[in-house]
């Protein structure tokens, strides 16, 4: 790899993986450019670098930062837009149903009475998540009505208009797991099974789920590349439900994917991964 190539890795908040970027195109012998997107002002003048890491927590933060690099010509891994699909998950489950991939039974509420009616469309339980948010925060799990009077009366007391958009989610809870990819480029780089802790029902591994190895069949392989494409994402994680009958729903797409659970489990070298593919997708 040649040294004069500048990867910048754009954040917000510092992490493991924005870490172990930064070390693994330095093992590479590429230069790195950090920029913490809350110190560093983004202007229309392009930077001194040759791709662009998107790596913000922050929604908006990542899609901005996305936007403001590809208007001067600099390619960021996600686009903007990749990151706006898998980011709201309204425009994700909507992509995801175009490209006719198979997804748990769902409804929209924009306020209180449509999130009523939308309940009753997928029944009880179900789970209600806000369109934006990550970590599993204000994802709630409705086992009754009073669970979700109370969810109601939470999210309107949020200032926040989109908090108070309900996305009603059929509950799947089978095994108590769920399976998560990782999609680089075209390739599907690894798979774990989440399994949730014992005093939570979500398997986000920033909550405590349990990352274990598992098996890449051709059809998650498939699936997790066309649910990638769906959203026009190049190094996303696809989470994964499992059916009774054997079958796998498409949950969510994570366009700013956190990955250290992955590696733990399955010993995948995936930060220098996505150094080589940000390399060779950009090389001049």
């Amino acid at each position: 790899m040649a040294s004069r190539f500048v990867i910048e890795i754009a954040y917000d908040v510092p992490r493991l993986e924005e870490k172990l970027l930064a070390k693994a195109a330095s093992m590479n012998n590429l230069s790195v450019k950090l920029t913490n997107v809350r110190q560093t002002p983004l202007t229309l003048e392009r930077p001194s670098v040759d791709v662009t890491l998107v790596r913000c927590v922050s929604m908006y933060g990542a899609v901005h930062a996305a936007a403001l690099r590809e208007a001067v010509d600099i390619k960021a891994i996600n686009s903007s837009m990749a990151i706006l699909y898998s980011g709201d998950k309204i425009l994700t489950v909507s992509r995801l149903k175009a490209a006719g991939l198979l997804i748990p039974r769902v409804a929209v509420g924009l306020d209180a009475e449509a999130a009523e009616k939308a309940l009753e469309k997928v029944g009880l339980p179900a789970v209600d998540k806000p369109p934006i948010g990550s970590w599993g925060r204000l994802v709630a799990l409705l086992k009754d009505l009073d669970d979700f009077r109370l969810v109601l009366e939470h999210r309107e007391m949020i200032p926040s208009s989109h908090m108070k958009t309900h996305v009603i989610q059929e509950y799947i809870d089978l095994p108590s797991r769920d399976i998560r990819t990782l999609v680089i480029g075209d390739e599907v780089v690894g798979a774990i099974y989440r399994y949730r802790p014992s005093d939570d029902w979500r398997t986000n591994v920033a909550l405590g789920g349990q990352p274990v190895s598992a098996y890449l069949n051709e059809e998650l392989r498939e699936i997790s590349l066309k649910a990638a494409r769906s959203i026009g994402g190049e190094i996303v994680s696809v989470d994964v439900f499992e059916t009774e009958t054997g079958s796998y729903l498409v949950n969510e797409v994570n366009g700013v994917p956190e990955f250290k659970g992955l590696m733990q489990a399955t010993g995948v070298d995936i930060p220098g991964k996505i150094v080589e593919y940000a390399y060779k997708t950009c090389r001049k």
